[in-house]
Parts: C-alpha cells; sequence; structure tokens
C-alpha cells in the first residue's frame, strides 16, 4: 500500500484543509498559501498540541501515513502528484520540520515517497576551465539540479580533457562508493574530447538507453544534439553519466533522464525492491 497524506491543518486551526500551496523566498524561508509557516510531518495519531510550545510560528501539519516513519534530518520526501520535494531540516523522536526544495500543491490523499539522500559527484572535464581560463558553469548547474532527486553533492572537479585525469578522478570516486557521479564536458566530436572513451575503458555495464534519450529528447531543442556522445555506464555500486559541457545543454539533458535516475541508482546499489512491472 502506498504511502499518502491523511490530512492538512494549521496549528492552530485544526480544520481540514483540502489543499495548500507550499514554496520558499529567495531566502528559503518557507510559505504557505502565502504566509509564513514551518512545514510539519507528523504520524497519523500524534497529538499536535505536543508542539504549541517551540515557538510562536505558525504550523503546517502534514499527516503522513505510518510507514513514512522514522525519518531522520537530510531525509527526503517526495509527493509525486503535484512534484513537490522537502527535505528535512530538523528532526527528534517526534517531529520532522522540513523545507521545501521543490514548491507545488499538496493535496490530502496523494501518494508520496520517502528518499535518502544520494551520494553525489560532479566532474567537469575542459582544458581550459582546469587552467583557470573558463569560469565553469555547467558543473556549478549540476549541483543545483541534482537536489531535485533527492542528490547531495560530497565533492566535485574540474580535469583537463586528459583520459589518464578523468580515470583517476573517477576510480577514486567508484572506490568512495558514491553513488551518482556526473561528468560535464569532453562528450563532442573534437580530437580533445575523449570522455566517453574514458569510461569504455571502466569494468561495468553500459546503460545505453539513458544516452540514446538524452539525444532523442533534446533534439527537440537543436539537432545538432545527436551529434552529442553522451553514455551511461553502471561500475561498482555507481552510476556515471557523461553529459554535455555547456550549461543550457546540460541541464537539459540532465532533466531529461532525471524522471529514471534514481530508481537506476537503488538498482544499482541493491536499494530498490522487486520492481512492479519487470522490463529485464
Amino acid at each position: 500500500m502506498k504511502n499518502r497524506i491523511l490530512g492538512l491543518s494549521y496549528v492552530n486551526t485544526p480544520s481540514s484543509l483540502p489543499v495548500v500551496l507550499v514554496h520558499a523566498q529567495n531566502n528559503g524561508e518557507t510559505l504557505v498559501n502565502g504566509r509564513k509557516a514551518k512545514i510539519l510531518l507528523l504520524p497519523p495519531k500524534e497529538k499536535v498540541n505536543t508542539f504549541c510550545e517551540i515557538d510562536e510560528s505558525d504550523f503546517l501539519i502534514i499527516r503522513l501515513s505510518k510507514g513514512v516513519f522514522p525519518l531522520e534530518e537530510g531525509d527526503f520526501v517526495f509527493f509525486s502528484k503535484g512534484g513537490v520535494l522537502l527535505q528535512v531540516a530538523e528532526q527528534n523522536d517526534i517531529y520532522s520540520i522540513c523545507k521545501v526544495v521543490k514548491e507545488g500543491f499538496l493535496v490530502v490523499s496523494e501518494p508520496l515517497e520517502k528518499w535518502k539522500p544520494m551520494k553525489v559527484a560532479v566532474l567537469t572535464v575542459s582544458d581550459k576551465g582546469s587552467r583557470g581560463e573558463r569560469k565553469d558553469t555547467s558543473g556549478p548547474a549540476l549541483k543545483d539540479a541534482v537536489i531535485d532527486i533527492g542528490g547531495l553533492v560530497k565533492d566535485s572537479r574540474i580535469v583537463p580533457d586528459e583520459q589518464g585525469k578523468i580515470l583517476e578522478v573517477i576510480r577514486s570516486w567508484i572506490s568512495s562508493e558514491y553513488e551518482l557521479i556526473l561528468i560535464t564536458g569532453g562528450t563532442g566530436l573534437s580530437p580533445r574530447d575523449v570522455t566517453p572513451e574514458s569510461l569504455l575503458k571502466l569494468e561495468g555495464k553500459e546503460v545505453p538507453g539513458i544516452g540514446e534519450y538524452m539525444r532523442w529528447r533534446t533534439s527537440y531543442y537543436t539537432l545538432r544534439s545527436i551529434l552529442s556522445r553522451c553514455m551511461a555506464k553502471a561500475v561498482g555500486k555507481s552510476l556515471i553519466i557523461a553529459l554535455p559541457g555547456s550549461k543550457k545543454a546540460v541541464l537539459e539533458c540532465f532533466y531529461a533522464v532525471a524522471p529514471v535516475i534514481r530508481h537506476a541508482v537503488e538498482i544499482i546499489t541493491g536499494k530498490a525492491g522487486e520492481c512492479a512491472h519487470n522490463h529485464n
């Protein structure tokens, strides 16, 4: 049985709300239906008055199915219907206070998923970037984007377009069991573009559908995307994805395949249960 939202209400107004809009200001402060309020996750039968002593802020109480708990600080809760993503900012034995990662509407009975943070590393492959002659924009863009799928970047580096240096970093991250390794740059047709050749030297399983789909999906924006040599490979307990080098292209490709990345990582790491639909 899927976990769901069982109820929505304000702490001082216990009457149920059918739907709410959660979002955040530029300073990160949480808003609920346009007013400042903290978001508090509760199991089904926990008493609301337990929290009246925290402070005088408004609280949106979201009651969730028992199966969601326990939660830990840093965990994500994804509401699949509205696309809302919350992250646990404070946690104790009773309640979870969350911040808004992706805004949107929450609806009573909406299904949801609990996500553990993915350990992510981002590598920018660029001759000029490694020499400080060009500002890296694609790497930072990926670092911001991965939180949308519950990823936390633990390491990021810039290396020149050289197979030896690319492989040195990637192998160290594989050994450290980074669950998702994203590479931006080196996937074109120039003589210095060697990212795919580097990944082919690693023992593992190619995941051709990821590269194929990125090229197909982004060809709607520019036909030149079919010249890209983006690819993906599962090595050990790491999913490695090679993406284009420009900020615009890297985000288009990343978001094209983002909906399947977490599931792929869970399979590779052994954290996934049996799939409801088997496509093997």
